[in-house]
């Protein structure tokens, strides 16, 4: 199957916000092609998305192409990081968490965007399908091109990942599951819920 340039019209709800007592969450259905691709609608939306989500919570930003990933297979989306980058230095908001899925593995990266602290992207796509995707990097290595730092990433084993969130953090909890069935606990975090905007919103760095 080869990509398909079209935009997915026949999905419900291709791109929404869901606004919650604790986040508002911003979903993007990212398209076919390998790395994504959004119009310029999209874009306007996602910026306007930004501009207008409630200052007294977190923002947490959700694509299925990922911006960084360290695995060999797909590796991140210049495209998304693109679209991310647009929509912080239109409106100075930086997201408290950025989700995504498509590579079959897990991975908790951190990218340097305010001066506040580190901004996690985590991908978390080892929920079931049998051909993981190897990662390339170990924990604390950078990956040269932006940056970004990868803390923790199981490529082996399936998971589940359950996100706590309220007013002061955003916690998570990975649990694993190895090819003979034993569960272990995986990954663990906690980042600010606090929300975060650039004083200077064009000095944000490339993504």
């Amino acid at each position: 199957m080869k990509d398909a340039p079209r935009v997915g019209l026949n999905l419900p709800n291709p791109y929404w916000t869901l606004v919650t007592p604790f986040a508002t969450f911003i979903g993007m259905y990212t398209n076919v092609p390998e790395g994504g691709s959004i119009d310029s609608v999209q874009q306007q939306w996602v910026t306007n998305e930004f501009a207008t989500a409630p200052t007294d919570r977190a923002l947490i930003l959700a694509l299925h192409h990922p911006i960084f990933s360290f695995d060999v297979f797909h590796s991140g989306s210049s495209k998304m990081a693109d679209v991310l980058e647009n929509a912080i230095r239109d409106t100075g908001r930086v997201p408290n968490l950025v989700l995504s899925g498509h590579v079959h593995d897990y991975q908790r990266i951190e990218k340097t965007i305010a001066p506040s602290g580190a901004t996690p992207f985590i991908v978390c796509g080892n929920g079931g399908y049998h051909n993981l995707h190897a990662i390339h990097s170990n924990p604390g290595d950078v990956a040269p091109d932006s940056g970004a730092v990868l803390k923790y990433g199981a490529d082996k084993v399936w998971g589940v990942m359950i996100l706590t969130i309220d007013k002061k953090t955003i916690g998570g909890t990975t649990t694993e599951i190895d090819k003979s069935g034993a569960v272990k606990k995986g990954d663990s975090f906690s980042y600010p819920a606090a929300p975060v905007v650039l004083k200077d919103p064009k000095s944000v760095p490339t993504l």
